[in-house]
Order: structure tokens, then sequence, then C-alpha cells
């Protein structure tokens, strides 16, 4: 505790526990190389250069970080958890915090006493009614009531004033020009209608040739498209999935057995299936609410009279065209489904009952409740098919997991090297692929973004054999088919990529022609029926801003000025979209910019893009620091925690 807070105290009853993470600064970016697998990690949860975090610290954070999304969220929490990786985004947040402190370090910022001081003693919960200080002893009990010390607390709020020291410094460094402001405002602000055609290169790919001095110039002119950096492609056998799926048999035994063990996933709130008739006021003055109640009030008579056939009654009168084809029947549904007046309603009848009116936002409502059913377990014969599947989805992953091992195994005990060997080894549920080239941290093309394979990927050298491995499409076993450092593809090699592209750009060229060639006729004409006739698509856009993405196009920056500068009623020339094809736009409408809005909105842009630029530059240190310190990841730790669905 500060020498310097030794005071007086005051009751106090409230805040402080959230404190610890007001500056916390929440940069998500990749986990860095250095992952560990959880060797001489006992008691940690990652190293970070010099630093670590223990497990301890770790686990403090990660229940802190669950009550604050459980606040947010509410009763949602429970289903969106087993969607999050909690664990790993939370120990990540901690690793680059440190990384970042580190920085803040070097860079030469300090947080004094009095600095710590005069922070601790600006929070109002802190204050007697004259400003001052309440004192030491209700302090230190507030932070243990809230698992935490006095000197925990300290260290944790003058790390988070050192990454604010360092922030507001980098802040100060940052200026945005007026012109960059006034543009940013433009792209917010500015919009554009039109319709837009556009015709893709495939649609002239068979009326062009290139010839092999052609795909030269064109490897010789784009090297950005030959270039890349250290690449390497996978050969894998996948036990796949919906193969596996489709092959098991579930017993009648097995699906009871789920269904007795698992009764809490088919837990069902109480509901009810009922009919109205909705009588709507033709005006929301008075004097339309007044003619619809005498309305309602005969239809009411009607509907409890004895025999008294209530679906013919809502057929005839219901002013709700989503039911009333139906008799008015709403089908089955809990509470929290309706409106209030409805749901207190409907709720309180007795199967068979008639409501009297009752008055809503949409009218007047004529109730019958046809059916009740308790909250409860849903039968299994509700549930069967959903129950199947959950046990063919459990069976399926077993066996999927079993036949990977098997596999792995047979590679290594006969040292199957060889993509042909591997091939030898596909039958009806297991297939043999190779991936394409790709780059460290780039998705696996036909694997997905795995973390963990890609940090196991890092210092694996050609022909690594690693699985079993579970990915979307199944069980995996895989082996480093080729490594490739970074270059340039020699142009044998890249040979028909280069005549493709050859040809891609002569097809653009030639419907670009084509399409000129019928330009004067765009503008009277719909491109909607102009479309079939050069085998293009045709879309119409409102209110398009810049930067957006152009519907049937994409991004198109060429297009998207060419329709900027196009006045309304006008067609813009024909545009390239890359090698991809060519576009031509009609504008039907236009938003200007205000200079008077502009001048009010100025400084509120200019902050936001100040603060972009500062994410920026913090995520670019961020990176460096990882490249130059990658952390070590306790795997079994994070383990533990993916395997309670956490």
């Amino acid at each position: 505790m500060l020498k310097l807070m030794r005071d007086n105290l005051k009751n106090l009853k409230w805040i402080l526990w959230f404190v610890v993470f007001v500056f916390v600064l929440l940069i998500f970016v990749d986990w860095g190389a250095g992952r560990g697998q959880g060797r001489g990690m006992e008691g940690l949860a990652a190293k970070v250069g010099g630093s670590v975090i223990t497990e301890t610290q770790f686990l403090r954070e990660l229940r802190g970080t669950e009550e604050r999304y459980r606040q947010q969220y509410g009763d949602q929490w429970e289903q969106l958890r087993r969607q999050v990786d909690l664990a790993s985004m939370t120990l990540q947040t901690m690793i680059d915090r440190e990384l970042m402190l580190r920085q803040a370090t070097r860079m030469g910022f300090r947080v004094s006493d009095e600095e710590l001081l005069q922070k601790i003693v600006s929070f109002p919960g802190l204050q007697r009614e004259d400003g001052s200080f309440v004192g030491e002893e209700l302090y230190a009990r507030i932070l243990r009531a809230n698992q935490t010390t006095p000197e925990e607390f300290e260290a944790a709020l003058r790390r988070e004033l050192l990454l604010e020291k360092m922030q507001n410094a980098l802040l100060g460094g940052i200026v945005v020009p007026d012109a960059e402001v006034e543009r940013e405002y433009r792209r917010r602000n500015e919009k554009v209608s039109f319709e837009v055609l556009f015709v893709g290169s495939n649609m002239a790919m068979d009326r062009v040739t290139a010839s092999e001095a052609e795909a030269r110039a064109y490897y010789d002119s784009h090297p950005e498209a030959f270039t890349h950096g250290e690449q390497r492609r996978l050969a894998y056998l996948l036990v796949d999935n919906l193969r596996l799926r489709r092959s098991i048999t579930v017993p009648e035994a097995q699906i009871v057995e789920y269904y007795n063990t698992h009764q809490d996933e088919f837990q069902v709130a109480e509901e009810v299936r009922a009919r109205h008739i909705l009588i709507r006021p033709a005006s929301d003055d008075p004097a339309g609410w007044q003619e619809a109640q005498t309305r309602v009030r005969e239809v009411a008579r009607r509907a409890v009279m004895p025999g008294a056939d209530f679906a013919a009654l809502a057929r005839q009168y219901s002013e709700d065209e989503g039911s009333k084809a139906a008799g008015g029947d709403l089908g089955w549904f809990g509470r929290g489904r309706m409106v209030k007046e409805f749901e207190e309603a409907v709720f309180a009848l007795q199967v068979g009952q008639v409501s009297g009116p009752v008055k809503s936002q949409f009218g007047y409502h004529i109730i019958k409740l046809e059916e009740r059913r308790p909250a409860g377990v849903q039968p299994l014969e509700e549930v069967r098919e959903r129950v199947r599947e959950k046990v063919v989805e459990g069976l399926a992953d077993a066996e999927g997991s079993r036949r990977a091992a098997a596999l792995r195994e047979k590679i290594e005990a006969a040292k199957l090297t060889t993509d042909e060997q591997w091939r030898a080894l596909a039958d009806d549920v297991v297939t043999s692929n190779i991936t394409p080239f790709f780059g460290p941290g780039e998705p696996i093309p036909g694997v997905g973004r795995d973390p963990d394979l890609l940090a196991e990927l890092e210092n694996a050298k050609e022909g690594f054999i690693g699985g079993p491995r579970r990915t979307p499409r199944g069980w995996m076993v895989y082996r480093v088919a080729q490594f490739r450092k970074a270059g340039t593809t020699p142009f044998e090699e890249a040979k028909q990529e280069a005549e493709e592209g050859a040809r891609r750009e002569k097809a653009v060229v030639l419907l670009r022609q084509e399409l000129e060639g019928r330009r004067a006729n765009l503008a009277s004409a719909a491109f909607s029926t102009v479309a079939p006739l050069v085998g293009g698509t045709a879309n119409t856009v409102t209110d398009h801003t810049r930067g957006a993405a152009i519907p049937g196009v994409g991004v198109a920056q060429p297009l998207e000025e060419a329709i900027f500068a196009t006045p309304v009623g006008g067609v813009t020339p024909v545009v390239a979209v890359g090698d991809r094809g060519v576009a031509v736009a009609k504008v039907t409408a236009k938003t200007a910019v205000s200079q008077q809005e502009f001048e009010r909105d100025k400084e509120t842009i200019r902050k936001s893009l100040v603060q972009g630029e500062l994410e920026k530059l913090l995520t670019a240190m961020l990176a460096e620091e990882k490249r130059e310190h990658p952390p070590t990841v306790n795997q079994a730790l994070l383990a533990r925690f993916k395997n309670r669905g956490e």
C-alpha cells in the first residue's frame, strides 16, 4: 500500500472490482511463433520474453472475462460460450498486454507513485464528500472482497497507466490533414444509386489465345503474381465425416440411452397453441380505436356462442393476414414470443376457452386456447431424429479418430512417405488430398485456419508427419509434402498460369470494346434486359457509399470513381475491373455532401481517423514484439478448457 495513502476511513459499500480492467488494450492478432505444448510449463500459462503469466493469474482473468461477458449477454451467454474459445482469447489478451508493457518500458515511459496515487484517489467512490480519500482500511477490505490485495491492485493499475501513457504519447504524434478528413467525410456521407452491368472475362476466354511470348510478357509485367513468401503444401488423408456418418447405423438402444442421459437438452418451457381474430383500427386516432372496439365486440359475441366455429369466424373477420387463411391458428409458442397483453391473456385461459377483446398495439384480439403443453422434457418421439444425429455425430467422431490413429500407425510402421503410397490408403471413407501451396499463418486450403495446426507447422520440415487432428471435415493425418522457400516461381513452372493471365487481359480488352459499342443505347435500356444478351449480370444499387462492395462486381475503385463523376441520368464509360471483367453503370440518384455539415462533423471524423491510425500503429508494434519475443503457451492448460466446452 502506498505510504501516501494512510488516511481516515468512511463507510463505502460498492465499486472497484472493475477498475483493474479500465485501460486494458484488447488488441487481437494472430498468435505468434513459439507456441509451447506444455513442456516445462507447470504452474504457468505462458512465457513472454523474460516474463511469465502464472496459471493463477490466467484463471483469475479468465473468471473476470467470463463474468463481464455474462453481464453483457445475460441468459444468452450459456449458449454463446460454446462458440467462443474464451480461454485462448483471454490468454492472448494477457500476452498482448505483457508485450505492449515491454514496449512502453523500452520507450522510456514510467508511472510515479504520485501519478498512481492521483489515479486511485480520483475514483468518486473512494472520496469523502469533501473530496479526500476514504482511508486505507476500507480500501483494503473492498479489494479483499474481490479476491485481490492492495499490492496486486496497484501493480495492475500501474501497468494500465503505463499503457495509457504510451498511447497518449503516440496519439500526440498522429496528424490527419484536412484533405484526408474531407475524403473520409465524403466516403461516409456521399451516396449514389445506380444500375450496374458486369460481364466476366470468362465470356470471351474461348475467343482469345496467348502465345508463349505473350505469356512471358505477362509473367515479366506481373512479378507480384508469381512472387511468394515461404510456402509449404500438405498431403493429407482425411477420414471424411460425411461419408462416415452415412455408413453408421444407430441401434435403438443407443438412441434411448442418449435420450435418457441427456434430458437437459430436451427441456422445454410451457407452450400453448392458440387461434386469434385481430380487428385493427382504421386510423390511430381515438375515433379509429372506438370504431374497432365496436366491431370486435360483435365478433366476440359470436365467438362465444354455443357451437361457434372460431376458425370460420377468423377466416371471415380477422385482419391478421398471416394467420387468417389458417383460421387464426398461431401454432405452438412459449412465453416471450407475443406482445405482453396478448401473452398474459392467452396463458390465463383454460383449454377451449375464448377471451374477451384484448387490446394491443396491433388492435383488438379475440383469443381461443386450443392446447396447452406444460414445461418438461420433450417426448422421445418428437426428438428422435435430433437424438439420432447427436449419436451419429459422437460415433462418427470416435470412429474417425480411431481410423485416423490406425492410419498414422500404419504409415509409421511401413514408412510410407510418397504420394502414391498415401493414395493407396484411400477407400470409401478415407480420401487422399494435396493442398495448394500456402504461407505461414494463412488458412490451409481445404482445412481452414486451425491455430494449433498452423503453430505445429511453424517449424515442421519437409516430410514431417502429423496428426491425427480433428478438422471441420473430419479427422486427418498429414505430411509436409513440399517446402518452397520465399522467391519467384520460375517461368517454366508458372507458364500455364501466365498464359491464362495473358488471355484474361485480352478477353477484358475485347469485352470492353464490344460493350462500349452498345453504350450509346444503354441510357434508354434496362440493364436487366441487356445482361442476357451479353452474358452478364445486372444489379440495382441504392445509396452506395465509397469503398463499399458493389453487388455482382465487388470493390472496384475505378468503376466507383466513374460512377461518382457521372451526372444523374448519365452512363459511365465501360471500366475494366482488373482482369475479372468489365462493368458499366447508369446513375439514377445522388446525395450530395454539405460543406456546412462537413464543418460541423470535421473534428469528430478527425478523432476517429486518429484512433484508427493509433490502432494500426499498436498492432504493428505488437506484431514486431511477437517476432522478437515469440510467446510460449501452455497448450495443455488451454486444452483443459476446450475439453470442457468452454
